[in-house]
């Protein structure tokens, strides 16, 4: 006996039919509701914009309760002057390395400070220290607030050398911007 599922032919394939579905309009989304216990919660962003507003708000009532402070006046730039004319005179001598100067002058006047000191020494060589270079004179004349120039005579022993400078303010002290040496 031979069993199995072929009792007959097999059925005829069906031939494809296309259904037709009415179109319907766009369903009307739902009025968001003005009730208490019906409204979206805000967003990270727009939490964070609230957050940011409030903080500026507290921020500009804090300053208009206090009374305005007085800055502090600029330091003197006399000081820095002569500490950078003695500092430029030993570097030209040989005497100090110009790398000490990187932090009180801008980087165009390292660049030209220590070319002048590499051309002074290989030419001329070190000079022995018979004794530190003295300061003669100083005239400094403020320009602004953070601004000052200033020309500074300097005995180094040997010759007595003329410093013109400029020193603006950067970061809250004084930088050389402009250097020449007579």
């Amino acid at each position: 006996m031979v069993s199995g599922s072929d009792t007959g032919p097999a059925p005829a394939p069906r031939a494809l039919e296309a259904r037709l579905v009415p179109t319907l309009p766009p369903a009307a989304r739902p009025a968001p509701s003005t009730g208490p216990g019906h409204t979206r919660p805000p967003t990270l962003e727009q939490r964070l914009l609230a957050r940011r507003r409030a903080t500026l708000a507290a921020e500009r009532a804090a300053r208009a309760a206090e009374p305005p402070r007085e800055t502090a006046p600029m330091p003197d730039p006399t000081p820095v002057c002569c500490a950078l004319a003695l500092a430029a005179t030993e570097a030209l001598r040989g005497t100090r390395s110009v790398a000490q100067l990187a932090r009180w002058v801008s980087p165009q006047v390292f660049e030209q400070l220590a070319a002048r000191t590499a051309l002074t020494v290989r030419v001329l060589g070190r000079t022995a220290a018979t004794r530190r270079p003295e300061i003669l004179r100083v005239r400094v004349c403020r320009l602004g607030e953070h601004i000052a120039e200033a020309a500074v005579v300097v005995d180094d022993g040997t010759r007595v050398r003329a410093i013109a400078l400029r020193l603006e303010m950067w970061r809250g002290a004084w930088r050389a911007v402009a250097f020449e040496i007579g």
